[in-house]
């Protein structure tokens, strides 16, 4: 059986004899594993197509549930690379690692393909605005994770007009109305509106994770509470050595 669709690249791994095995994310939002013979041969016609966050018409052969399967053809449509943008280029790999975790085989979520194309288009279009774009899908992911509370009112108490000094686990965003704090540990003012900025709008319009106290502390928290989820990540620990 064979079926074509699109999808974008995540994470390609080196196999036997030359090949490579590839993660893609579908446009159904499923992570999908196929086996690409020969494909680090010098004489390889695609192997361009395997980068990262590519966006590609790939074609899959073998049994519908099989975990694994072969990649027939493989046409990259859009690269979001930009040679010589070593901070966009940190930022894709970081993107692919996330979300190569977070989607599944055999589960949809268009949600998640939308969210990376949108991702890979704005560091396409705008490389320089690489942090913000991934601060903006961070965020995104938590929310679709089920991690993400909605800020618009206060986990412990309701309450939607106090700033907002702390976030846990339990009880999601808490205010100053109800949550004794020490000033020197509170979140930033101006937090509930840097997250209405990331909730409302677009990826091409994202905050800048570094303009304020309370987008670098929102931006920490939130990248904090995703590399506990997922575990231990290479790809942040080079951006954190190499830009952040």
């Amino acid at each position: 059986m064979i079926s074509t669709l699109s999808a974008i690249v995540l994470r390609p791994t080196p196999f036997q004899e030359g090949g490579l095995v590839v993660s893609f994310l579908t446009e159904h939002g499923e992570r999908q594993v196929g086996v690409v013979k020969g494909a680090r041969k010098p004489s390889a016609k695609w192997v361009s197509a395997f980068e990262p966050l590519g966006l590609v018409r790939v074609s899959f052969f073998g049994k519908e549930h099989a975990e694994l399967k072969r990649v027939t053809r493989c046409e990259l449509v859009h690269s979001p690379m930009t040679l010589g943008h070593l901070e966009s280029s940190l930022v894709a790999a970081c993107l692919a690692d996330v979300f190569d975790r977070v989607a599944r085989e055999g589960v949809e979520d268009d949600r998640l393909y939308r969210l990376l194309s949108a991702c890979g288009r704005c560091l396409k279009a705008d490389p320089g605005r690489a942090l913000a774009v991934l601060a903006y899908a961070e965020h995104w992911l938590l929310h679709c994770m089920g991690l993400l509370p909605h800020p618009r009112l206060c986990g412990r108490c309701g309450g939607g007009e106090a700033p907002l000094v702390l976030f846990s686990d339990e009880h999601g965003w808490c205010c100053a109305a109800c949550t004794p704090t020490d000033p020197r540990e509170a979140l930033p003012p101006g937090t509930r509106e840097h997250l209405r900025a990331l909730r409302t709008l677009p990826a091409a319009e994202s905050p800048d994770p570094g303009g304020s106290d309370a987008a670098r502390a929102v931006t920490h928290l939130l990248r904090d509470r995703l590399r506990r989820e997922l575990g231990n990540l290479r790809s942040y620990e080079v951006l954190e050595k190499l830009v952040v």
